[in-house]
């Protein structure tokens, strides 16, 4: 082969090697603008940052929040675009990040200065790494979470009410050393009743209680339901070695009980709470 054929011959795989990068390079373009259009479908504000803070990247939906356009954005740092007290705990993440290497989220609380109004906004980030591993900038995501906030805010409150409920519907309330008085009002349901004898076992042991007092004065119907549980209460408080007494027991409720056959057993009766009372501190006295 003389020396214009290699010259050819190299000719033309150069040509053919940069037809090859040139597909390559048009493959990824196309890959990375597919990538970027989806971005911009997800209604999350996304952004890419470099080392100094300054916008590489921004997805429609925050171009959006900010009211710029992609080209207006570029080379802005988060001070150019919120309050200075937002945008220095932006910083403070970002150098924390750079610092660690690791992504991560949080909420915060944002104050919209056109209205006043508290927003919330879950906030994830990430370091932006090379082929190297080496980090180059940081990208992130964040969207306004106020509604899902006020929704777990309510359902806290919620619980803190409800058991705010269950503890005043269930009061155990220590009268004297080593006694313990329930006070039960309104109807007693199958949860309820499970409430009272939570409770009233877990005060007994608390406070090393020898007579528990259930007075069902203010209850509304005792019908089989309600006397099972108060016979299972003095069963389960009898086990922990104290004695349940049952005051408030009226003729009408005396009668209902007598007309289901219910056995209260080991159960102390007594007409009144105050003679319920006067008999538990006869018991706690010397013989």
């Amino acid at each position: 082969m003389t020396k214009g054929q290699d010259d050819r011959e190299e000719l033309r795989i150069l040509r053919q090697r940069v037809a090859e990068l040139e597909l390559a390079e048009r493959a990824w373009r196309e890959r990375e603008l597919a990538h970027l259009s989806l971005l911009d479908l997800i209604p999350q504000s996304i952004f890419r940052s470099d080392l100094d803070g300054r916008c590489v990247y921004a997805n429609s939906a925050l171009l959006a929040s900010v009211g710029m356009s992609l080209e207006q954005l570029l080379g802005k740092t988060p001070f150019e675009l919120y309050p200075r007290e937002l945008a220095e705990k932006y910083r403070q993440d970002d150098a924390h990040l750079l610092k660690t290497g690791e992504a991560f989220e949080t909420i915060e609380e944002h104050r919209v200065r056109t209205t006043g109004e508290t927003i919330y906004v879950k906030v994830i980030k990430a370091p932006v790494r090379d082929l190297r591993g080496e980090i180059v900038g940081i990208q992130g995501i964040f969207w306004d979470v106020t509604s899902e906030n006020t929704a777990r805010r309510l359902s806290e409150e919620r619980r803190a009410h409800e058991e705010a409920v269950r503890e005043l519907s269930t009061p155990l309330i220590p009268i004297a050393d080593k006694v313990v008085v329930m006070p039960l009002i309104g109807t007693i349901d199958t949860n309820r009743a499970n409430q009272v004898l939570e409770t009233l076992l877990d005060g007994v042991v608390a406070r090393q209680a020898s007579v528990a007092i259930l007075d069902i004065t203010g209850v509304r119907d005792v019908d089989s339901g309600v006397a099972d549980s108060l016979v299972r209460a003095a069963r389960a408080v009898g086990l922990v070695g104290a004695q349940v007494v049952l005051t408030g027991i009226n003729p009408s409720v005396a009668q209902t009980l007598v007309d289901l056959g219910v056995d209260l057993g080991s159960i102390v009766t007594s007409g009144t709470l105050q003679s319920g009372i006067r008999y538990a501190l006869q018991q706690m006295r010397p013989a």
